[in-house]
Parts: C-alpha cells; sequence; structure tokens
C-alpha cells in the first residue's frame, strides 16, 4: 500500500521541480522568456497531492491514538524531526548565499527577523525565504490542530471543523484577505480534510473500483491540468485547488487498494521526495549558471534542456536524502528509542 504512495510521492515532487523550471528558469536563463511549452505549468498541482497526502497518513498512522493525550508528545516530536532539520540545513545554505551574495535572493532574506521566522516557519506577510517553505508552514499548522485531536477528541474534532468551515466560507474571497487570515484560511488547508475522508473510506473499496477510480482521478488531475495550462480555461481561482485534491484522493484510493504495481525507482524517488522538494529551486539556479556558461541551451531545444535540469535536480536531492537525510532520521530515531528506553 505505501509503495504505491511512495509513487505518487515521486511523481508530485517531480512535478513541481518541472513547473518551477519551466515556468521560471528556462525563460528566464536560456530562451528568452518562453519554456518547453504550457502544459508543464500545472506541476505545481503536484503541491496540492502532497496536501491530500498528508491528510491521508495522519488519519491512516494515527487514528488509534484518538483520545490519548499521552500520545501528543511523541506524535510533535515525530512531526518536527520529520520536517525541520534537513529543512534547516537547506535553509542555512541559502541563507548563506543570500548574506554572501547581496544582489541574490528575496529583499527581505537578510533581515534577522525574516530569517529566524523562516527558520521557525513562522508564516510572515513576505513568504519564507525558501520558496517552497510555504507549504511546510501549512504542513505545521495542521499538525499542531490534529495533535488536538489525541488530546481531546471532541475538542480536535470541534476545532477541526470550524476551520475548514471557516476556509470553505472563505472561497469566494480567495486573493482578497489580508494576512494573517489569508494563511489561516487558504483553501489549501482544505485539502487536509479531503485526505482524512480519504483515509477513512479507502478501505470500503474492492481493487477493481480502486483502479477505476485511480483512472478517473487520474483524468481529472490531469483534464483539469491541460485545461487550465493550453485551453486557458479560467477556474476560479479559489476552488481550483479542490478540484486537484479530488483527482488526487481518487488516485490515493487507486494507489492503495487497486494493487497497481509500483515501480521500484518510483518508490525510491518517493522516499527522497522531500529532499527533492526541498533542494530543487538551489540547485537548478545553480546548475543553470554552469549550463548557460556551457551554452548547452544554444544546441538543444528547450524540452531537452527541462528534461536535463529536472533529472539532475532529481539525482541531486536523491543524493541529498541518501547522504544527509536518512542519517538525520535514523539518528533521531536511535534517540527517541533511547529516550524511550
Amino acid at each position: 500500500m505505501l509503495t504505491g504512495l511512495q509513487s505518487g510521492r515521486a511523481v508530485a515532487a517531480i512535478m513541481v521541480a518541472i513547473f518551477h523550471a519551466n515556468l521560471f528558469l528556462l525563460p528566464k536563463n536560456f530562451y528568452d522568456g518562453s519554456g518547453a511549452g504550457a502544459v508543464f505549468n500545472f506541476g505545481y498541482a503536484g503541491v496540492e497531492f502532497f496536501f491530500v497526502l498528508s491528510g491521508f497518513i495522519m488519519m491512516l498512522v494515527h487514528r488509534q491514538d484518538f483520545g490519548r493525550p499521552e500520545r501528543v508528545g511523541l506524535f510533535l516530536y515525530k512531526r518536527v524531526v520529520r520536517i525541520y532539520p534537513i529543512y534547516w540545513m537547506v535553509l542555512t545554505f541559502l541563507v548563506a548565499i543570500y548574506l554572501a551574495s547581496p544582489g541574490r535572493g528575496p529583499d527581505h532574506a537578510r533581515e534577522p527577523a525574516s530569517i529566524l521566522a523562516s527558520y521557525l516557519l513562522w508564516p510572515t506577510e513576505d513568504g519564507p525565504i525558501m520558496a517552497v517553505a510555504w507549504t511546510l508552514q501549512h504542513e505545521m499548522l495542521f499538525y499542531f490542530v490534529f495533535a488536538t485531536l489525541l488530546w481531546r477528541v471532541r475538542i480536535g474534532a470541534s476545532l477541526f471543523a470550524i476551520w475548514m468551515l471557516a476556509c470553505v466560507a472563505a472561497l469566494p474571497f480567495y486573493g482578497d484577505l489580508a494576512h494573517p487570515v489569508s494563511f489561516v484560511l487558504k483553501p489549501h488547508n482544505i485539502l487536509f480534510a479531503l485526505g482524512i475522508a480519504t483515509a477513512l473510506l479507502y478501505d470500503r473499496v474492492d481493487p477493481g473500483t480502486a483502479r477505476a477510480l485511480f483512472w478517473g482521478g487520474l483524468v481529472l488531475f490531469l483534464g483539469t491540468g491541460v485545461a487550465e495550462t493550453v485551453g486557458q480555461v479560467p477556474f476560479p481561482r479559489g476552488p481550483l485547488p479542490l478540484i486537484y485534491g479530488l483527482g488526487a484522493a481518487l488516485m490515493m484510493v487507486g494507489l492503495t487498494r487497486g494493487e497497481l504495481p509500483a515501480p521500484r525507482l518510483l518508490t525510491f524517488l518517493g522516499d527522497a521526495s522531500y529532499s527533492i522538494y526541498l533542494v530543487h529551486l538551489p540547485a537548478m539556479n545553480i546548475l543553470a549558471v554552469f549550463l548557460k556558461r556551457a551554452g548547452i541551451h544554444e544546441v538543444i531545444p528547450p524540452l531537452a534542456m527541462l528534461t536535463l535540469i529536472v533529472g539532475l535536480v532529481t539525482i541531486i536531492g536523491c543524493f541529498v536524502h541518501v547522504l544527509v537525510e536518512k542519517p538525520l532520521m535514523a539518528w533521531f530515531k536511535a534517540r527517541a528509542g533511547a529516550a524511550r528506553a
């Protein structure tokens, strides 16, 4: 079951890398304002898959812990250890570059308060110094709300329901809300609830139906992306993440219950997906400097350049996973085991 989810996680991480390379890196550095094609610009929706997956996994793994306050500390410890250490290492690398090169990075990258907020994943109006960390801020908010379910089920359920209802009520006003309300009521937060609902229902589906749901979800997900980017269909911005999220949820049922094959390479890339997600932007920007100097873009078309860059940042992310992330996780796991003993 989890191998199927890891395959989906791998594809989602690579989609986000494709999106950033095609929409920003290629036009800015290589091809005078153009990328490899508009169809690659919905790769950002890999984030929607991650949000649904987070709700799904939390409910799947921790539903037996509801109403057990003694589990709250361990739950939060595991979440913090999973998110922060490798993120801090990549962020420190970025901050060092920005401090050494005043012309690089966002304007607030050299402000002490912004640096501290980024390390804490505290949401600010300027956003985090590492652009992709906005998703981690929402993840941490979700984890803290979810932890209340472990503390007191009724209080946690009421808090979560109020939060979700407020997010739904704010959908028509998406884009007009000011910080911090825009953060707390961002439509993407609803995807956590969609993942939770999927976890509650998925095991009632037989394998044949699950496979049909997977293909239906894939058509919905890809069809929405093509319609948005190539067809330029004016989807309302508020509900759009929910459409992608529904497609992701349907695919998740198929990946867990449909007995679909999970290629070993995709499973490994799924294990490395967090590292790939964290390092892909700084890695591709550094790679762009050397590729441009080498004049590679003068002899290969945009699609080949997109493939090359995404392939290289994926490999770099895998090295970070094997050499940094896995040892870090093993060390923290050993520490937690020693503490429990």
